[in-house]
């Protein structure tokens, strides 16, 4: 049986409480601010797609860090949305990154329109641009394949697929730029030290 995203979310915050993590839009930003608000996070709202990029910025920013891990959590449908991105990491190789994609196969924040993974594999095309690649199935292989990654250089991608639905959780109404301003403000503590 797969599990919620709102399950993975909290694995994944668990995991990463002093990494820069950065979460797509809609639900999962909704589900994630709901369940474990924090610092480190960034919320990307109603921008689909850029997960990916500001991951790479941040992590070639950090790069020669040996501390410095830094996560971003997509959608399928996000990552859809801007899969070039993917081709621009496995080209700039950062070692620091870790892209975990949580596929439920629609767009379940607009309507739960199918996506595109319902025929094409993710991690497949992941693996293809040079990202060293992990499947996970349920809640322990997700923990172990970001056990896993974390032991080898990036950059990684860890694909899990998730159930379709949304978990109950309030808009999050925050202004983008209070929430990139918070974002930036604990990254700055944390390269400055």
């Amino acid at each position: 049986m797969l599990v919620s995203r709102i399950e993975a979310l909290g694995l994944i915050s668990a995991r990463f409480p002093e990494d820069p993590l950065v979460f797509t839009c809609g639900a999962t930003c909704r589900e994630m601010a709901s369940r474990d608000r924090r610092d480190n996070h960034l919320y990307v709202v109603d921008s689909m797609g850029l997960v990916s990029p500001i991951v790479l910025g941040l992590s070639l920013g950090m790069e020669g860090r040996s501390d410095a891990r830094v996560v971003g959590v997509e959608g399928d449908g996000g990552m859809l949305t801007n899969l070039n991105a993917l081709t621009t990491i496995g080209y700039l190789r950062p070692p620091n990154l870790l892209l975990i994609v949580l596929d439920n196969e629609r767009y379940d924040s607009t309507g739960g329109q199918p996506t595109f993974t319902t025929r094409l594999d993710l991690a497949d095309i992941a693996e293809s641009c040079g990202l060293r690649t992990w499947r996970a199935t349920d809640l322990e292989t997700l923990d172990q394949g970001i056990s896993e990654a974390l032991g080898e250089p990036g950059p990684g991608f860890v694909h899990m697929k998730i159930a379709a639905g949304n978990s109950p959780a309030p808009l999050l109404l925050d202004d983008p730029v209070t929430l990139g301003d918070r974002f930036q403000r604990w990254l700055s503590t944390r390269i400055d030290g």
